[in-house]
């Protein structure tokens, strides 16, 4: 009668809650300091980028070079937007380069990791929503600040 519920779908959907709370609470209650909130949310989501980033790498075998590369440049970029959000420079800034490194990394993960796969229902029923629905979470966080 159901389907199978596929858990790691399920356990990525629920990494969209911390966002509905700091987007509740920015509306709604206003209970979290605003500069904790930016950077709660700003590190949460440079976590998500990193992970994602890492799938990549395939540590039991050995992976070609472009993959390897490709898995370590989410880590290099999330510690650039770190250092960036250290020096206090505008959250809108970095949000905006949150953003463009969440749709750059999918972009790169379509042609490099699921452009060859037959099956691509984890590229359009779990990555592509996720990054959507992240982004959109990202800029209605940060529009209620301008």
């Amino acid at each position: 009668m159901f389907k199978k519920i596929n858990i790691q779908f399920l356990i990525s959907y629920f990494g969209l809650i911390p966002y509905a709370i700091v987007f509740l609470d920015k509306y709604y209650f206003l209970k979290i300091e605003e500069e904790i909130l930016f950077n709660f949310i700003t590190y949460y989501t440079l976590i998500i980028i990193v992970f994602i980033g890492s799938i990549n790498w395939n540590l039991k075998n050995n992976p070609p070079t472009h993959i390897v590369v490709y898995g370590f440049l989410p880590s290099l970029f999330s510690v650039i937007i770190i250092i960036l959000n250290l020096y206090n420079i505008n959250i809108l800034i970095i949000f905006i380069l949150i953003i463009l490194l969440l749709l750059t990394q999918l972009f790169f993960d379509y042609i490099i990791i699921f452009s060859n796969e037959l099956n691509k229902s984890a590229f359009y029923f779990l990555r592509l929503p996720l990054t959507i629905l992240i982004g959109i979470f990202l800029l209605l966080i940060l529009s209620y600040s301008l």
